[in-house]
């Protein structure tokens, strides 16, 4: 499921913007962020704090007296981050014109507990929970195997047996090395939950792509052609079709898929009723062999019934049309994603993984066919960036090849696609 590692939070703090006049040396369709931090407490500069464009390659430290520069930065619309050990993350959303400058002053402010004593104490379940974190944050895929958490002893876990849910939360931002892309990927996690009752995972947090500096042609050859694969079929790769209206080109099909209550099955009450009046008081198991031939045929009839499926999918054979799925929000340029029931995603450019069919035990087995994801929508509407992303991660689910794929997979917003 979960999507994508991205998360908005309305923050207490202060961000004061001073827009600028557009700087004659900038090159056209760039502009640059000029800004400084400060402490809001003592109302002193603070130095040496990360800043960055989020799930960008955009970033660099402020120097001693708090100030900083993010020059050539595409114009468009960006989140910056800025980040300080023991102070609170801020946040701010804008949208950069072509050869402006533009100047903020951050304000950070301490996180509450940050002056408190920490006690420490040993979780004798760390390496389980952190085994099952692994797996759910960067995956199972080839990239994700060998790509690695280089500070895991940042993280600590909770779990809560009575819901079977699991959460993780970081000290500090995980640097995470994906030496199969030829990046160290900078994620500061906000929230992550393994809720295993409803098969649900989400984890959201701000990434900086740091790229790595290639040894030699034949590396940056190497990654290169990695980059274009994770990026095929990907969720970038269809909202930036969606934006181009080239998904048939850029090969995708998407189709209405529906779950209904399947006929085949009886009413949940009518099912239990039968289990309880023909299974053999004091016995849970289902019994081989009985003198009641009858007893056993509706035994087996009934438990036969609990096991079809609730739900059938229904998958429409029309493709969706762009205006059944995307439209442009009214009085403004951005468009907002909008569907009936689930959409059915199918890339035709690249085949499955086998790992993806090995991480499904009680499917079928077969061979790997055309990436299949399905997408669904948990408020009316969400809006999609241009370069790729939906911005608001709690508003969609995604399950299927989506789903398996985590952060193992994901690439810069200014990622270009570069053709073999």
């Amino acid at each position: 499921m979960f999507p994508f590692s991205r998360l908005g939070v309305a923050c207490l703090l202060w961000v004061s913007v001073l827009v600028g006049l557009p700087g004659k040396s900038l090159a056209q369709g760039t502009g640059t962020v000029i800004g400084s931090t400060v402490d809001t407490e003592a109302n002193q500069p603070l130095g040496f704090a990360t800043v960055f464009i989020a799930q960008t390659t955009y970033g660099t430290m402020a120097a001693e007296n708090g100030s900083f520069k993010l020059p050539n930065l595409p114009a468009g619309k960006h989140e910056l981050v800025v980040s300080y050990l023991g102070y609170e993350t801020v946040t701010y959303a804008f949208t950069l014109q072509p050869g402006q400058e533009l100047k903020i002053k951050v304000g950070l402010t301490p996180k509450p507990n940050a002056l408190q004593e920490v006690v420490i104490t040993k979780d004798p379940h760390w390496r389980e929970n952190y085994a099952v974190f692994v797996k759910h944050f960067l995956g199972n895929s080839v990239l994700a195997k060998k790509a690695r958490i280089l500070n895991s002893e940042a993280l600590y876990f909770e779990y809560i047996p009575a819901t079977n849910v699991l959460t993780a939360e970081a000290s500090e931002a995980l640097i995470i090395e994906n030496k199969e892309l030829g990046y160290k990927l900078h994620f500061l996690l906000k929230e992550f939950r393994a809720d295993f009752k409803n098969q649900k995972i989400f984890h959201a947090g701000y990434p900086r792509f740091e790229p790595m500096v290639a040894k030699n042609e034949g590396q940056r050859k190497r990654w290169e052609k990695a980059r274009l694969a994770a990026y095929n079929g990907s969720v970038m790769h269809f909202v930036r079709a969606l934006h181009t209206k080239t998904l048939r080109q850029e090969g995708f099909s998407v189709r209405r898929l529906q779950r209904l209550p399947n006929p085949d099955r009886l009413p949940e009450a009518q099912i239990q009723a039968g289990l309880k009046r023909w299974r053999p008081k004091g016995r849970i198991a289902i019994v081989q062999s009985s003198s009641n031939a009858q007893t056993q045929d509706s035994l087996n009839y009934w438990f036969q019934m609990s096991r079809v499926d609730k739900i059938m999918e229904v998958v429409h054979n029309d493709l969706v049309p762009y205006e059944n799925m995307v439209q442009r929000e009214a009085g403004s340029n951005l468009l907002l994603l909008h569907f009936q029931d689930f959409l059915q995603v199918v890339y035709t450019g690249e085949k499955e993984e086998p790992e993806y069919l090995e991480s499904r035990p009680f499917m079928p087995n077969r061979k790997p066919s055309f990436q299949t994801s399905v997408l669904s929508l948990l408020e009316p509407f969400t809006y999609l960036e241009p370069k790729g992303m939906i911005l608001n991660p709690y508003s969609f689910l995604v399950e299927g090849y989506w789903g398996w794929e985590k952060l193992a997979e994901m690439l810069p917003l200014d990622y270009a696609p570069v053709s073999e």
